[in-house]
């Protein structure tokens, strides 16, 4: 999370300088762009401290977790777009309380992505678990 916030940061105020980001026929708003760059470090940093640190007792195949992994990424993407825009559009154009409307979506999120990951990502076979019971 902190990752993603000080990458979004630093898109926001150094790279983007301009409302808005073209990128030959597309044109982006800068919180969009920021929120690009955010993703492009976040995803590949957690999905990989995840597997390894936090979840390393998942008996699920390295493939099954990432594709589990980025199904939850393209629904916090969309759901952190929509907040995001919605607090944007509240707050108006702030530079600051863009900041903070991202540190307060990226709570939510971060709460929310924990659960999904824990009971389904990365989840593990209990004990006296139907499928494992059948195995016997």
């Amino acid at each position: 999370m902190a990752l993603g916030i000080l990458s979004y940061y630093f898109a926001y105020f150094f790279v983007f300088k301009t409302k808005e980001i073209h990128f030959g026929l597309m044109v982006l708003q800068r919180e969009t762009a920021s929120l690009i760059v955010d993703y492009c470090v976040a995803i590949p940093t957690s999905f990989l401290l995840n597997k390894y640190i936090i979840f390393t007792h998942s008996e699920l195949k390295g493939r099954v977790q990432l594709f589990r992994f980025l199904n939850l990424q393209f629904i916090n993407i969309l759901a952190n777009y929509v907040l995001l825009k919605f607090l944007l559009e509240v707050l108006k154009d702030y530079p600051t309380l863009s900041m903070l409307s991202r540190i307060v979506v990226s709570v939510l999120m971060a709460l929310f992505s924990y659960l999904y990951q824990h009971y389904f990502t990365f989840s593990v076979k209990k004990i006296g678990d139907k499928k494992s019971a059948k195995k016997h």
